[in-house]
């Protein structure tokens, strides 16, 4: 430990400490003589030489250095030609060739996991014994439009114009890649910055492939930014410093010089012909590689298309004009996506051509009148891209290439500005509104391992915020926003916020089907729709101003921009400003990132998922190269360093993949039954502390749940009951205990019929053993998700206590909902069947919510289903089979309701110790939470088994007095769409808008509230039966983290 303390290692946390100890030092191949004469310094580059040398990672395939060269333009001097004006170079260049690249990631071992033919992915299933129509599935790039073309056009090839020398058993396969780049900060402090290039195999999963520890990221390229010393040399050259343009020419220009390095000979050739390549599973294949997206954050595209910077057209996918951005969703706007697409045609690049001839032969200014004159109106930049110099002649198109970006553009985009303009608005009401905020969003429980984090205690500040924090605001902001408005505007609001969730979900789905994307095409419309309501309707009525962030963001700003040729300067701290001295801020709805949420669902069907072609995946990458930063020695060379400590640990991953796999032996604790060590037990709760140890050993894929039988924390019955003998909870407790467990070893796995009721004599033949009840910690749910991955769920009585279950046939509701009060398991043992054998049953003890139907829910109200407590006198405790619990479920106080202790009056063990005898008069369920729950809401989850016609909409409001909006629901509403699964396809999911003119006021049609949709429920989907309730076995068990979804990033 002191080693841990004072050495200056990279090890700065104890489970880090952990693993050397475990993974190494314990490990059974460990050798302490094997260190004899150590150098850290002489093996990293014997390493580096053996990796280089290898059959896994060839020379050609090795990091390199180049330079490239800059033309530099200067108004009003003029050169013969381009090639004869003054040139900046560019050193430094740490690179791959892209066609070896490609060549090694296909080499590799994890091509055995490749798709090399694309397919089309369908459905179909029954609905009441009859087969509904089959309906199409995109879930990888490998089952998308795209690339079937590209696959089509391959085997073209090969059916008519095979290359000379192959066999006619050779397969002729596409190669599909995904590339990223986008420039990243190494060090909190400093100025050291990245620009990675990075790419990716598009044949493999995205559930593999978008895994950082995967290792599926080939990093192609580290380029500089612009080097300052550009302006030296300028001044040298001309004798005056370069203008801002020049800079911005500049820039694109070393961005394609450096794609033409890459898109060499080799690359081009390979294009044309493909290559051959004996790929990983051992099969030799002709491949031809294609780029199939391009991920980049909105400044990186200007970059790679060559347009300007929010101009007049600022898509680089289309020429849209930005004053008509607003239109988001109406038939003009999906007119002109259409019909207005940016096309890399000869005529743009003779063009090009000669705009670049009048820069350096006639000494035109890069952004002057008369190359505005020409390239202006469609915003493109007087530089040629590398994509289209090398490969258009095969017709790819750089710009249909660049990918939406749900991240950018969505999470830190539309909907970032949409969050920071609520909270001026809320600012604006008064500094208690903004006070109830920050404490409304401290109070949204957490829910799952990740799906929803903890909110600090001043969200309104939005201060170091990240996509995850923006997502997470974006699934809970509907109950913290409801009341804090004036009425008018809470519903507008409401509406606005129910909106972008509905459509962030379906833009996040890792699965869409047909039914799926025609309500995100309908999710649009009405998406612009209530922006543009809330833009005319709720921001002039609030005299919104700079937030204090945005004052400090300025006068940094302004600091630096007075600082040029000086000493730093830096911004006041602590400057408080009034609201007369601070600018007004506007909400502004014509933005590019607003645009292009219009191109998602085509997006989907052209090139797979907003999440498969999400920068997030290549911004988790940026971890690595800054943390092989730290082991630089941070000089000017650092960029190749960082090359070589990648290649190094591609290599020892390829090492340790393919050597013997040691796994320490785990330790299992082995009890007596009964014993009672740790702390004194509590006879007043069935709860175990968080801190009370319990370990439970991972939990089979084949198993619903898993529950530890350890015996180490008991209860007894009679001795719980009488401790709490006021408290409600306790009425009736053991007789309705009793009943739970006789039906159970009954019935087992099936339902008792209606009129079943135990009789005396059943009951006297029950036996518990010894009157205990063993308490547990927690309970691990497995089930199938709708994209039919597995999934698990914790389910603990102290944080995440919150389950859903499926409703018997015919309910209102598809779904019950319960609070779980405890975890135990009982030694039960029934005379009456002959013998004495002890069974042991593991038994939920919940209270129970009721879906409130005094208004309407779903997503044509635009209202999360409303909950409330069972009220004394309708049974609100109970016990249930774990077997029943479908999934967690995240519900969310309705804070504007207050809290009360109606439900259960008085301290009760029911509550939390910090809930101070009240609590929340309603909950709402968080359908927008993770990916599932919203597809078990919507209907048409491919994952989900069971199928049933329900309506996802209570009855009609008819008011109760406690909804301070209820009365007026009915006006607010009646233009609202159906956003409900339809039983055809292809069937309009919303009913048809009036779509608006050009000024934007639009108004919808009502819906119609006589639809109904087939909802979608899961039964267990690929589990075992309930029976194993009654013995939970370790056997053969396996972690399910193992194959279940390596994104992560749960939502």
């Amino acid at each position: 430990m002191g080693w841990f303390y004072n050495s200056e290692g990279g090890i700065h946390s104890a489970g880090g400490l952990d693993r050397l100890v475990k993974d190494v030092l314990l490990a059974p191949d460990f050798q302490p003589e094997d260190l004899q004469g150590f150098s850290a310094k002489s093996e990293l580059k014997r390493m580096t030489n053996h990796a280089n040398g290898s059959p896994d990672f060839p020379a050609e395939d090795g990091w390199r250095k180049a330079s490239v060269e800059i033309p530099l333009p200067k108004a009003k001097v003029k050169h013969d030609s381009e090639d004869h004006a003054p040139v900046f170079t560019v050193e430094n260049i740490v690179y791959r060739p892209l066609l070896a690249s490609i060549k090694a990631a296909y080499k590799d071992t994890a091509a055995e996991r490749y798709h090399f033919v694309p397919f089309r992915l369908s459905e179909s299933r029954l609905n009441q014994d009859a087969p509904l129509p089959a309906q199409r599935l995109y879930s990888e790039a490998y089952n998308t439009d795209a690339l079937l073309r590209l696959q089509s056009t391959v085997q073209e090839k090969a059916s008519h114009d095979r290359e000379p020398g192959d066999s006619p058993s050779m397969e002729y396969v596409v190669a599909p890649i995904g590339v990223y780049s986008d420039s990243t900060h190494l060090a909190n402090f400093g100025t050291a910055s990245l620009w990675p290039i990075c790419f990716w195999v598009l044949s493999l999963t995205k559930y593999i492939r978008a895994s950082p520890t995967s290792f599926s990221a080939h990093h192609l390229a580290y380029i500089p930014s612009l080097p300052n010393l550009i302006r030296r040399a300028y001044e040298d050259i001309y004798g005056t410093s370069p203008t801002e343009a020049v800079l911005r020419f500049c820039k694109k220009e070393l961005m394609q010089q450096i794609w033409t390095l890459l898109l060499d000979d080799n690359f081009v050739h390979a294009y044309a012909h493909g290559i051959v390549v004996k790929c990983g599973d051992g099969i030799t294949r002709r491949l031809f590689p294609r780029i199939l997206t391009y991920s980049a954050d909105y400044p990186e595209k200007c970059l790679i298309a060559c347009i300007k910077f929010l101009g007049r057209c600022p898509c680089p996918a289309c020429l849209v004009d930005k004053a008509k951005i607003y239109l988001l969703g109406t038939k003009r706007d999906m007119w002109s996506r259409l019909n207005s697409l940016r096309k890399d045609t000869s005529w743009l690049r003779s063009t090009l051509a000669r705009v670049r001839g009048w820069l350096f032969e006639r000494g035109l200014a890069p952004e002057g009148k008369a190359v505005e004159a020409v390239l202006g109106p469609t915003s493109t930049s007087p530089n040629q891209s590398a994509f289209s110099r090398r490969l258009a002649v095969f017709g790819f198109d750089i710009y249909q290439a660049l990918v939406p970006d749900v991240m950018h553009e969505f999470e830190l985009g539309v909907w970032k500005s949409i969050m920071t303009h609520l909270v001026r608005i809320v600012t604006v009401v008064g500094a208690s509104s903004v006070n109830e905020l920050n404490a409304r969003f401290a109070q949204v429980p957490t829910f799952g391992r990740d799906a929803i984090r903890r909110f600090g205690d001043e969200v309104s500040a939005l201060k170091k915020m990240a996509a995850h924090n923006y997502e997470d605001l974006i699934q809970c902001t509907i109950p913290v926003f409801e009341g804090l408005l004036r009425p008018a505007h809470d519903r507008i609001v409401r509406k606005l916020l129910f909106r972008l969730a509905v459509f962030h979900a379906l833009a996040k789905l890792r699965l869409h089907t047909d039914t799926t994307l025609s309500v995100f095409e309908s999710a649009v419309k009405t998406l612009g729709e209530a922006i543009r309501t809330f833009t005319t309707k709720v921001c002039p009525e609030y005299d919104t101003r700079e937030l204090d962030k945005e004052v400090a963001a300025r006068q940094r700003r302004k600091a630096k921009k007075d600082s040029k040729g000086k000493a730093p300067a830096h911004a006041p701290k602590n400057a408080k400003l009034q609201d007369a001295e601070r600018p007004r801020k506007e909400f502004n709805p014509n933005t590019y990132k607003l645009h292009r949420l219009g191109d998602y669902p085509a997006s989907i069907r052209e090139t797979g998922t907003m999440e498969d072609k999400s920068t997030q995946t290549g911004e988790l990458e940026h971890r690595r190269p800054k943390r092989h930063y730290a082991h630089t020695n941070k000089n000017a060379g650092f960029m190749m360093q960082i090359a070589h400590h990648e290649r190094r640990e591609r290599f020892a991953r390829s090492a340790i993949k393919h050597g013997p796999q040691v796994r320490p032996a785990r330790s299992k604790r082995k009890t007596k039954a009964g014993l009672t060590n740790g702390k004194p037990e509590d006879l007043s709760h069935l709860r175990l502390d968080t801190n009370d140890d319990e370990p439970l050993t991972p939990i089979s894929p084949l198993d619903h749940f898993k529950i530890s039988q350890e015996q180490r924390y008991h209860e007894d019955v009679y001795g719980f009951v009488y401790a709490n003998e006021d408290d409600p909870v306790v009425e009736n407790f053991i007789p309705n205990l009793h009943a739970h467990v006789l039906t159970r070893l009954l019935f087992k796995d099936s339902a008792p019929p209606s009129d079943y009721a135990p009789s005396p004599e059943d009951l006297a033949a029950l036996r518990i053993s010894n009157n205990r009840l063993y308490k547990h910690k927690r309970m691990l749910v497995n089930y199938t998700s709708y994209d039919m991955r597995r999934k698990q769920d914790s389910i603990n009585p102290t944080s995440h206590p919150d389950i859903m279950l499926l409703a018997p046939p015919g309910s209102s509701h598809q779904y019950l909902y319960a609070r779980v009060l405890s975890i135990f398991h009982v030694n039960v043992s029934f005379a009456r069947l002959g013998f004495e054998e002890m069974f042991t049953l593991h038994v939920l003890f919940v209270r129970w919510f009721n879906l409130d139907q005094s208004v309407p829910w779903g997503f044509d109200a635009c209202r999360l289903p409303r909950l409330q407590f069972a009220p004394l006198d309708d049974e609100p405790f109970g016990f249930i089979s774990p077997g029943q619990v479908l999934r967690g479920v995240h519900l969310i106080p309705a804070f504007a309701h207050g809290h009360s202790n109606a439900a259960l009056p008085g301290y009760s063990i029911a509550r939390p110790d910090e809930d101070e005898d009240k609590d929340w008069n309603y909950h709402y369920v968080g359908i927008f939470s993770d990916r599932d729950l919203f597809m078990r809401y919507l209907g048409g989850g491919v994952g989900h088994q069971h199928f049933t016609d329900t309506s996802t909409t209570a009855a009609p409001s008819h008011g109760d007095g406690n909804d301070s909006d209820a009365h007026s629901d009915s006006d607010m509403d009646s233009d609202a769409e159906h956003l409900v699964a339809s039983d055809s396809a292809n069937g309009a999911l919303f009913p048809d808008e009036d779509l608006p003119s050009d000024d934007g006021d639009e108004t919808l049609d009502p819906g119609n509230d006589s639809e109904h949709e087939p909802v979608d429920e899961e039964l267990d989907y690929g589990y075992a039966s309930s029976s194993q309730d009654e013995t939970d076995s370790d056997d053969n068990a396996e972690a399910v983290g193992e194959d279940a979804d390596v994104l992560g990033m749960d939502g």
